[in-house]
């Protein structure tokens, strides 16, 4: 899975890409989802389809959970999902993709592995926290490191 910004519409060029991308590496699908819609409904496409002027979500909805992650990275590293929140969303939306045969490579993989990582050092309840647990504040500066060093790629 490679995340591709389009905006509201995909355009010709995009459209192109796409599909060559799709056919280079064997996909038989495209995932779309709007990042600013944080209910992270995804549609499914044929690779071969041409989507010019298709405004993602655009066929029968279905819930990629990839996209759901990326979506909570979005709010938590902004500020408006709380890092309880966070972390359930996270380890449900990781645990439905891995169920759901999303396979994640790449840099978006290496980077879900790191949040995954990072997780692994917090603890939601800080009445259960051990020595060396990240609190909230240290989980977002955490996360939000590894995305901006993800998105600088």
């Amino acid at each position: 899975m490679a995340p591709m910004p389009v905006g509201a519409r995909i355009d010709t060029a995009p459209a192109r890409r796409i599909t060559a991308g799709c056919r280079a590496v064997g996909a038989s699908h495209i995932l779309a989802t709007n990042l600013a819609d944080t209910s992270g409904t995804t549609s499914r496409l044929p690779a071969d389809a041409d989507c010019t002027g298709i405004r993602p979500p655009f066929l029968h909805p279905r819930r990629a959970r990839a996209a759901q992650q990326l979506a909570l990275l979005g709010a938590f590293t902004q500020g408006t999902c709380a890092a309880p929140d966070f972390a359930h969303g996270w380890w449900t939306a990781r645990r439905a993709s891995q169920a759901n045969g999303e396979r994640i490579q790449g840099a978006l993989g290496d980077l879900f592995d790191q949040v995954f990582m990072i997780l692994e050092d917090y603890a939601v309840d800080p009445d259960l926290a051990e020595p060396g647990d990240l609190d909230d504040a240290g989980l977002r500066t955490a996360v939000r490191t590894a995305w901006e060093a993800c998105r600088r790629r």
